[in-house]
């Protein structure tokens, strides 16, 4: 009997190993399945993605007057240029305001056209066609366009201010130092707001409706209800219109380009701009790439502070 019973474990307990070894070896074959499979996609990121990464730090440390020229080594020079240059940080400082103007303005005509909008019941597919509808225009079309409204003759903006008799109010939107980069920004948050809109309406859709119910059992008002109900409901939501808000400001170069080309007297200009200026006009590839380093370094540095005040919030 105790033969037998040992015989038994001795036969179980070898199905356990061939098992544990097939498993092992599909594991194995699976994986090296996977690598082969993710080859292509692998070589397309490291051609279109890690070669030109590699390829801006290494022209980074060295000068280059064209794509036809021959490049020479001058060590840390190209970085050293840039720390001087006072453009880069006027450039920079611009860079940071375009940030802010287009959260707070394409972010928050968002969210209020949101509120609006949500509150509507016949016409309400109606409003989010056609506010969404400017970010289906291309950011080059839109500066042109805006670029029009602003003409200080025969735009539409002065033109209506001095027909309604605020002519004391006309501006040239696109000439005045003080006042260019925020026009232009305006523009930019025309075409954006839309998004954000629509993302701000699913986020009020995934509210609990007891919550209001609640709030007014309790006796609140429309402001209370808005406060301790509908922006903490809307905080995950917000929390990725900010962010997508920010990346799609670091991008702010088309709008800039086709209105004003950073000017006037670099008051518009931004850091891709700037780099575009560089190196497609006064060719200096050198210090371009030091600036896209620079932009690359500013957008992580961004994303990673971003998303730990969001992991802190959603906490």
């Amino acid at each position: 009997m105790a033969g037998h019973t040992g015989g038994l474990s001795a036969r179980m307990s070898e199905r356990r190993t061939a098992r544990a070894a097939s498993s092992d070896g599909s594991s194995g074959g699976d994986t090296r399945t996977a690598l082969w499979l993710m080859v292509p996609a692998l070589a397309l990121y490291a051609v279109f993605t890690l070669l030109p990464i590699a390829a801006t730090f290494w022209l980074s440390f060295n000068s280059s007057a064209g794509f036809n020229t021959s490049a020479s080594f001058v060590g840390v020079d190209n970085y050293t240029k840039a720390a001087q240059d006072p453009i880069v940080w006027k450039s920079l400082v611009h860079t940071f305001l375009w940030l802010a103007y287009h959260v707070v303005m394409a972010g928050g005509l968002g969210l209020l056209l949101a509120l609006a909008v949500s509150r509507l019941r016949i016409t309400q597919v109606f409003f989010r066609t056609a506010f969404f509808l400017p970010h289906l225009v291309s950011l080059a079309v839109v500066g042109v366009i805006w670029a029009n409204i602003y003409d200080p003759f025969f735009g539409l903006l002065n033109t209506a201010l001095t027909r309604f008799g605020l002519g004391a109010f006309t501006q040239g939107w696109l000439s005045d130092p003080a006042l260019v980069l925020f026009s232009v920004n305006v523009a930019s948050s025309w075409q954006g707001f839309g998004l954000y809109m629509l993302l701000f309406i699913a986020g009020l859709q995934n509210i609990d409706r007891s919550l209001y119910d609640a709030a007014e059992v309790d006796g609140a008002n429309a402001f209370q209800k808005l406060i301790y109900v509908t922006l903490p409901g809307l905080r995950e939501v917000t929390t990725f219109v900010v962010s997508l808000a920010m990346i799609n400001g670091l991008k702010g170069f088309a709008t800039v380009f086709v209105m004003t080309n950073g000017g006037p007297f670099y008051q518009s200009e931004l850091i891709t701009t700037y780099i575009y200026r560089l190196a497609f006009q006064s060719q200096d590839h050198g210090l371009a790439a030091v600036l896209c380093i620079l932009l690359s370094l500013l957008a992580i540095t961004i994303t990673i502070v971003f998303n730990r005040w969001r992991a802190r919030i959603s906490q």
